[in-house]
């Protein structure tokens, strides 16, 4: 009788050890969703900049243009600024959106995507270093071509012109390196946080 009631008992642990364990794999699957649609929703803003970049391209070549017609800059000068902007662009998306694609998220697994989120930080600060560098000479070429058009300029009117070109140029540059380096510590603080919370996540496992 004894032995029928231990047997009973084991046979009811088992059963509250089973019911226990398919709660918490439950509980794990749920907590996996909830981190992949917290990288998918903290990401997205990332991928719409992209986009809108490319968006950009088309008015900044027109823009440029319309520049180097008003301060009689090279060809050699804006077209520099133009390739130079694509292939900002494309490094973007290379970096933040094909080397994470969010559709296909919810079936990597939360390590893999650990590590490109920490491949893609490293990849962005190397992009964003190289592109402030070139930008510095991009800067100054433009810069000594308006002030060449303005020691040859006999015109006071066109002259001025150029002043005000080069001054709102400098004050320019240094406004979009501003706004460059806001963005990129947004973007690296999102890869950070996710990163963080994967990383909290997988150790809770």
């Amino acid at each position: 009788m004894e032995e029928n009631n231990t047997m009973m008992e084991l046979e009811q642990m088992r059963e509250q050890m089973q019911v226990l364990r398919n709660k918490l794999d439950t509980q794990e699957i749920v907590n996996d969703k909830l981190v992949k649609n917290s990288i998918k929703s903290k990401m997205s803003w990332i991928k719409k900049f992209v986009y809108f970049e490319f968006l950009l391209i088309p008015f900044t070549a027109l823009m440029m243009y319309v520049l180097k017609e008003i301060f009689n800059l090279s060809w050699f000068c804006y077209a520099f600024i133009v390739v130079l902007c694509v292939i900002d662009a494309v490094l973007d998306y290379r970096i933040n959106v094909a080397s994470l694609d969010l559709e296909k998220v919810e079936k990597h697994n939360l390590s893999d995507t650990l590590q490109k989120l920490i491949a893609m930080k490293q990849m962005r600060a190397k992009s964003f270093f190289i592109m402030m560098l070139l930008s510095i000479p991009l800067f100054m070429w433009a810069s000594i071509e308006m002030w060449q058009n303005i020691s040859t300029s006999t015109n006071t009117f066109n002259t001025n012109i150029l002043y005000a070109g080069l001054v709102g140029g400098i004050i320019g540059f240094f406004v979009g390196i501003y706004i460059s380096i806001r963005i990129y510590r947004k973007m690296q603080t999102t890869n950070d946080e996710l990163i963080a919370q994967i990383e909290e996540f997988t150790n809770n496992d």
